[in-house]
């Protein structure tokens, strides 16, 4: 097969420009000029006529077959008329009504064709392709195998050396040096290790490198996929996987990921892996791929850079003035090499997760139960305290989670639409490995130095406005916060402290005591006296709805400041950014301005609990106070600081932590160990690099919008509130009256698992449904979710 290839470039023609323009009149009668266009088998000219128009004049290797060339203009032709989100070139034929043409050159007889010209940027032209056009990428070739599962050419049935299961690629290895013939060999050892017979088949492109894709670059868009001059009846997933290994091409090393300077966040994936991840995620949200595809993919993508340094060597051997041969030889050299250095299993677990798999293959039978559903529960009501609740009339067995996906003990999959802990996605790859490398290193605490604890403060201080410059790192949200009002209380002298109703700060008893949401419910006795509760500034429920909601419920909070001055002055106002267990609400605005003023002429600190609502959840802004315009005196952080990892964290200002520094030391024995920190700065990467805190305002936006038209058509559903991905449905049997539907909204979250979707309800009345998923939910997600509510609520209403 090799000599073949050879033979081929050996037999590419050798037009010139005015030959070409000569062609160009006498077989289509044009008036143009030309110039060459890069090719490797073939000989390819842009024209240019005086009236502005653009052609590809397309002049055949001479062994090219006449049936080859129909298959392309076919196949061409053929996704023209699908309407994919993609453009394609028009053939234009020739003056005799031919398509394929035909010319006589002093070496032999070559077929020519017309197309018109696609204006677009190349794709190795983008320096910095970010999330947008690389989802993008991934959704235009689902879209073209996708179509053309249903598309079939006796011509695509054929012998071709860049055919990812031909075998004569890897015998062109012994032409390199030993060492770069040791490193393929390494990866070919893994390539026969490939079931073809588990993978679907299909004519595919086979050549989607950074060349042959065209971009809409204002639009971040891959507007078009061309040249059709490799396409081969094989399978499927080579195309995706011929796609990755130039999307890998350039990419910096994720080792020596960029630190997040103070307003600097480059919108690209950081590693080769991390970039093609975003096209895999995309493709298999538009054209889902199967098991065995994913764990063939990373294989197959290497397989493809291997085989390109393996024919460059042959061919530069043969015909070593061809510059095309090489284009990507010495980029393809350098991944190879940093890929060498990835345990190989790495990027299939990350393609796991990119697809919403277990990351690890087969989980179920590792993780196979020794007990039933029942059995757990029953030991469950036993041994553990009885106060600690479960979800759902039926418990669910979870045994693992990837992406926005929880798997049960039965291999049943979940859309988790309200775990806000897995920020970044269940079982992010990078941050387990974060967490796992540093285990396997050291876990000490904070009194040893150590370049973890510095870099994660720093990171974290640097996201925050001044004088935010202090941070002390706890393991949970509710320490964070039991600290905060150790902090307030050290600055100011005093206790009293302003709390809104329904909020919840935390399981300690000073968190318990500030959170009525826990105290004023069953078994609950009360704030105490040093907590002076507010109203929920609610604009649906509450008292004040108009524009000048915020500043009305804000004056509740300067009498309880000045109320407080009975017993010594007010020490803090704590308040969640926008109020979670209170039933997702969103602060009016002016709210916290207004509320933080009076606080502060009060002489006391103003907390922000950002333990919900932080790290880019709000999709216009990274902490949700920001979209209040204030800066807090303390911010609270916890639940998705560590993705699951136990990990919170307090940052106030100087003043405020001098005065807390008393004397009496405050140590914490986990709190900033290197550990936590690692999977700390892995978090703040993901959400940088995957460009979360983007897709939740984009997400959201389109959710927040279709929850709306479920609205407009059913009664049920009294208001849908919410920013970015922290939304909330209010249930209502009475849109005058507002009377809670507390009951239905239970029914429906039943309804919904049994739809595998799980949902849960929030709010005074236990009447809202509560959205807060990982910030990896996908429009796909979104338009699953609704679909299926709108199903739910329509039986509902017919029960």
């Amino acid at each position: 097969m090799g000599g073949v290839m050879t033979t081929a470039v050996q037999k590419a023609p050798r037009v010139t420009l005015d030959k070409a323009v000569e062609f160009a009149a006498e077989l289509y009668g044009l008036r143009v000029t030309a110039s060459a266009l890069p090719s490797e088998r073939d000989q390819n000219f842009l024209l240019r006529t005086a009236a502005g128009e653009h052609f590809v004049l397309k002049i055949a290797n001479a062994e090219e077959n006449f049936d080859f060339l129909n298959l392309q203009n076919e196949l061409i032709r053929f996704l023209a008329a699908r309407k994919l989100d993609l453009e394609f070139p028009r053939i234009v034929p020739a003056r005799n009504g031919d398509d394929i043409a035909s010319i006589t050159t002093a070496d032999a007889k070559h077929f020519v064709r017309l197309l018109t010209w696609l204006d677009g940027v190349c794709f190795a032209e983008i320096k910095h392709p970010g999330r947008k056009l690389l989802a993008s990428l991934g959704r235009a070739l689902a879209q073209m195998d996708a179509a053309l599962d249903g598309f079939s050419h006796q011509a695509a049935h054929r012998s071709f050396l860049w055919d990812l299961r031909n075998t004569a690629a890897r015998e062109l290895a012994g032409l390199l040096p030993d060492d770069r013939r040791r490193l393929v060999e390494q990866f070919f050892s893994e390539w026969e290790k490939v079931e073809w017979g588990k993978l679907r088949f299909s004519i595919i492109h086979n050549d989607a490198n950074d060349y042959n894709i065209l971009v809409n670059e204002p639009e971040h868009r891959v507007k078009a996929i061309i040249d059709y001059g490799d396409v081969v009846h094989s399978a499927t997933i080579c195309n995706l996987a011929v796609a990755l290994a130039y999307v890998m091409l350039d990419k910096p090393d994720g080792s020596a990921s960029v630190s997040l300077a103070a307003g600097g966040t480059p919108a690209y994936p950081t590693d080769p892996i991390g970039a093609a991840a975003q096209v895999v995620t995309a493709y298999h949200e538009t054209y889902p791929l199967t098991e065995a595809e994913v764990d063939a993919l990373y294989t197959l993508a290497v397989t493809r850079l291997c085989f390109s340094v393996c024919i460059a060597a042959r061919q530069t051997r043969d015909v070593p003035d061809n510059e095309y041969l090489n284009i990507s030889n010495a980029p393809a050299w350098s991944l190879l090499e940093r890929l060498q250095r990835i345990p190989f299993d790495w990027p299939t677990r990350v393609f796991r997760y990119a697809c919403g798999m277990p990351v690890v293959k087969k989980q179920s039978q590792i993780l196979r139960p020794r007990r039933t559903p029942a059995e757990l529960l029953a030991a469950r009501q036993k041994h553990l305290g009885p106060s600690l609740s479960v979800s759902y009339e039926s418990p669910l067995h979870i045994v693992s989670g990837s992406r926005q996906n929880l798997f049960d003990a039965g291999g049943q999959r979940y859309l988790d639409c309200v775990n806000n802990v897995a920020h970044v996605g269940h079982s992010h790859p990078q941050v387990v490995r974060a967490g796992t490398e540093q285990m396997a290193i050291l876990n000490t605490n904070t009194r040893y130095l150590h370049e973890h604890l510095i870099e994660y403060s720093e990171r974290l201080y640097a996201m925050l406005p001044d004088p935010l410059r202090v941070v002390y790192l706890v393991n949970s949200g509710s320490e964070a916060n039991e600290l905060a009002l150790r902090l307030a209380r050290a600055h100011t002298n005093r206790t009293e402290t302003i709390v809104i109703d329904c909020a919840y700060h935390g399981n300690t008893t000073a968190m318990i005591d500030l959170s009525p949401y826990k105290v004023d419910g069953p078994g609950g006795h009360g704030c105490p006296a040093w907590v002076h509760k507010v109203p929920l500034p609610d604009v649906y429920r509450g008292k004040y709805r108009g524009d000048d909601a915020g500043t009305e419920y804000a004056r509740a909070v300067s009498s309880a400041a000045k109320l407080a001055e009975t017993n010594g002055g007010v020490a803090a106002f704590f308040c969640e950014s926008a109020v979670s267990c209170g039933g997702q609400i969103i602060l009016p605005s002016g709210y916290l301005r207004a509320a933080f003023a009076a606080v502060r002429a009060a002489g006391g600190v103003c907390v922000a609990d950002e333990v919900q609502t932080g790290f880019g959840r709000a999709g216009t802004h990274f902490w949700m106070f920001e979209t209040q315009d204030v800066v807090p005196d303390i911010v609270t952080l916890g639940k998705p600081i560590g993705n699951g990892h136990p990990l919170g964290a307090v940052i106030t200002t100087p003043e405020i932590a001098a005065s807390f520094a008393n004397g009496m030391e405050y140590f914490n024995t986990f709190g900033g160990n290197p550990v936590s920190c690692a999977i700390g700065l892995a978090v703040l990467d993901v959400v940088r690099d995957e460009e979360l805190q983007q897709n939740a305002l984009e997400v959201g936006a389109y959710l927040k919008r279709e929850l709306g038209s479920l609205q407009a058509r059913h009664r049920l559903v009294g208001d849908v509130r919410g920013l970015g991905l922290f939304l909330g449905i209010e249930l209502v049997r009475d849109r005058d009256t507002l009377e809670p539907a507390g009951r239905e909204a239970t029914q429906i979250v039943e309804r919904m698992k049994e739809r595998g979707i799980l949902l849960s309800t929030d709010g005074p009345f236990h009447n809202v449904i509560k959205i807060k998923p990982p910030l990896v939910f996908s429009m796909k997600d979104a338009d699953f979710l609704v679909s299926n509510l709108d199903s739910v609520l329509r039986e509902l209403s017919t029960s």
